[in-house]
This record gives C-alpha cells, sequence and structure tokens, in this order.
C-alpha cells in the first residue's frame, strides 16, 4: 500500500528539513531588517546546501552519489531559487500578500517542481536507463 508513496513521503521529510533551514535563515534576516526578497533568496541558499544530501541519501537513495551529480543538483537548484524567488516577489510585492503567506505559497508550488526535477534529472539512476536501454540487443 505505501510502495508508490514512500518516495514521495520521503521528499516531504528532507524537503522540510530543508525548508526550516530556508525559514529560519529568511526569518532571522527578515527580523534583522533585510529585505524580504533577499532574505528568501539567502534563504534558499541555505535550504538548498542542507537539501543535496538528504535528498541524495534518504530520499532518492541514489547509487549515483558521485560529484557529477552536483552539477545537474546545482542547476536543478537555480532553478528551483529563480522560481521561489520569482513567484515570491509576484505574490509579496505584485499581489501584496504577507511575506508568511507568500512565501507558504511559493513553497508548496516550488516543492512540485523540485521533486520533479530531483526525479528525473539529478537522481535518477542512470545504471538502470543504461541497462534497460539495451535490453535485447545482441550482446547485451
Amino acid at each position: 500500500m505505501w510502495g508508490p508513496l514512500r518516495r514521495p513521503l520521503r521528499f516531504l521529510v528532507s524537503g522540510g528539513l530543508a525548508t526550516a533551514v530556508h525559514w529560519l535563515v529568511m526569518a532571522l534576516l527578515v527580523l534583522t531588517g533585510t529585505a524580504p526578497g533577499l532574505a528568501t533568496a539567502v534563504g534558499a541558499l541555505a535550504g538548498a546546501a542542507a537539501n543535496y544530501p538528504l535528498q541524495q541519501r534518504f530520499t532518492f537513495r541514489a547509487r549515483i552519489g558521485r560529484p557529477e551529480t552536483i552539477p545537474v543538483y546545482v542547476l536543478a537548484c537555480g532553478l528551483g531559487w529563480l522560481a521561489n524567488l520569482g513567484l515570491f516577489m509576484a505574490l509579496h510585492g505584485g499581489a501584496g500578500l504577507d511575506t508568511g503567506a507568500a512565501q507558504l505559497i511559493t513553497t508548496a508550488a516550488v516543492a512540485v517542481l523540485n521533486y520533479t526535477l530531483y526525479k528525473r534529472w539529478v537522481f535518477h539512476d542512470r545504471s538502470r536507463i543504461q541497462v534497460s536501454g539495451n535490453a535485447g540487443r545482441p550482446g547485451h
């Protein structure tokens, strides 16, 4: 029953911890007078740094924990970071939502984007793709 839900649930746990880092850094910066846009941008970077080992080891249990996954992760994080900042600024600055509501909505939207990028692009098992891609070929 839990089989198909295991990875998304692990993603929520890992992502929740990384989001806590993001929000903590953001809150501390806002409390010290930093503009909310800059605070969420810096917080997202801190969350991304905490997130990589959590997603790689716990959520996706990737066998490919080699250095070549890091540039792809950084690119995926860059896309998530831009989405976070853009949506937050649209909701907070453009639509006038308060900081907490804007970040809550933004976090939910970016979580969906990140899960998709991590699953399909960053932490997928390339060895299984290669094996299945060679199935049925002579000599494989």
